[in-house]
């Protein structure tokens, strides 16, 4: 995926979030509240980064410096620089860059942890934050796919529509059949041909509704007449 596709699939899910990060305690204890604002969830493949814009609102009683890092992440997943709110603001916004590391053996889903920490008034909570490691798209040499959003949200028991983009190169004309692999069988896309004559089509992707609200990682394969394949990642991001 081009960085500016990527970047806009990511301002698409800021809006879609508004996670918190809270604590507080009864009697003389001072009240202590720390809002955190960033997407749920971000895809990535081996190899790539991006800019993550993140909000961090104070509400307290008591000041002091806070810092957002990643936590329980794998080795090769970063998020950097850490995040630091001053003691005299109450909000900053800032971007750090969210890398995964070109040679991690990590895939799938990771779920890691927003940590926001003040040492000086012991302070520290979390909150939950998914990244999806898809695979790198396999292309053919005369013929490729690709989907766009790869990142798309659906609630439990609906279906929507997903489209789909093959790219012919070399003198390739042929139709292409769409299939896909997920790592639960509550989630089904209709049988698809892309016909000689399309380069473009609206994949059908239905949801159960016991399908477990999680991320999922998904490979979309296209595959030629004579059955070669050509795939790229997709994550389901199930509500």
């Amino acid at each position: 995926m081009k960085p500016t596709n990527l970047k806009s699939a990511l301002r698409w899910s800021l809006l879609l979030l508004g996670s918190a990060l809270a604590a507080s305690c009864a009697g003389d204890t001072p009240y202590y509240s720390v809002q955190v604002e960033a997407p749920d969830t971000v895809s990535l493949t081996p190899g790539e980064n991006t800019p993550v814009e993140m909000t961090l609102t104070r509400i307290a009683d008591k000041r002091g410096n806070i810092r957002l890092t990643l936590a329980r992440a794998p080795e090769g997943i970063t998020l950097l620089p850490e995040v630091l709110l001053p003691a005299e603001e109450d909000s900053i916004t800032a971007t750090p860059t969210l890398a995964v590391a070109s040679n991690t053996t990590t895939t799938g889903l990771v779920q890691s942890l927003l940590l926001a920490e003040d040492p000086t008034n012991a302070f520290a909570s979390g909150a939950t934050f998914f990244i999806v490691v898809l695979p790198k798209p396999a292309p053919q040499p005369d013929f490729s796919i690709a989907v766009e959003p790869r990142q798309v949200n659906i609630y439990a028991g609906q279906s929507i529509q997903v489209p789909v983009t093959v790219t012919r190169t070399e003198g390739f004309t042929g139709k292409v059949s769409l299939t896909l692999e997920a790592a639960t069988s509550r989630i089904k896309v209709d049988p698809a041909t892309i016909e000689a004559d399309q380069t473009t089509r609206q994949l059908y992707l239905y949801t159960d509704r016991s399908t477990t609200r999680l991320p999922v990682a998904a490979t979309l394969t296209a595959t030629s007449e004579d059955g070669r394949k050509a795939t790229t990642g997709l994550t389901i991001n199930v509500r």
